[in-house]
């Protein structure tokens, strides 16, 4: 998906989080986090991903409450986890195999 297109007048990116290769392993997989989305601006953070049938999630960036790391041992020895960020009004966001999980959550917090 090509961010551009949903970026409002004013609005920049800050941060483009990347997944881990860990979450291509199954074919169900690859096909979702090749069409996974997911940016941080000066105005929301978004996470979008589908091929045929597109979910999109976004957060405004004053209304983000929480930001929680999840990390298995695996996930400590080969650098990914899970974010799961909560907002206001907007529940909870889940991303599993976030590659540096860790940076997502102080790029996040850094904007706020």
């Amino acid at each position: 998906m090509d961010i551009n297109k949903i970026l409002v007048p004013g609005e920049t990116v800050i941060y483009r989080p990347k997944l881990h290769w860990f979450a291509y392993w199954s074919f169900g997989n690859i096909t979702r986090n090749l069409t996974t989305s997911i940016f941080l601006s000066n105005k929301r953070f978004f996470y979008g991903h589908g091929l045929l049938r597109r979910h999109t999630h976004e957060l405004v960036i004053g209304k983000i409450e929480t930001i929680n790391v999840r990390e298995t041992l695996m996930g400590r020895i080969f650098g990914y986890g899970a974010v799961e960020v909560s907002g206001t009004g907007a529940g909870t966001l889940v991303m599993d195999y976030v590659r540096r999980p860790f940076e997502l959550q102080r790029q996040l917090r850094s904007v706020q």
